[in-house]
């Protein structure tokens, strides 16, 4: 990828974040949940832990364009 390219999707996610940061709570919670965003508070070590699980097969990488590149690996 270029420069121009990187810098472009950069600012689209920045764009996006602040979208998200700035929004009714009500619709981040539905953002949330829909991306399979689970957020686990660890009180006694005051700690915030973010994990996103979402299926496989609804992953936006989930092939590869050059095909399959190890076809020994089942």
């Amino acid at each position: 990828m270029t420069d121009d390219q990187l810098d472009t999707i950069t600012e689209a996610f920045n764009d996006l974040f602040a979208l998200l940061r700035d929004a009714d709570p009500r619709d981040k919670g539905e953002i949330h949940s829909r991306i399979g965003l689970r957020l686990t508070y660890q009180p006694g070590l005051e700690t915030m832990i973010a994990e996103v699980a979402t299926p496989a097969n609804d992953r936006v990488f989930s092939w590869c364009p050059e095909g399959d590149l190890n076809p020994h690996v089942r």
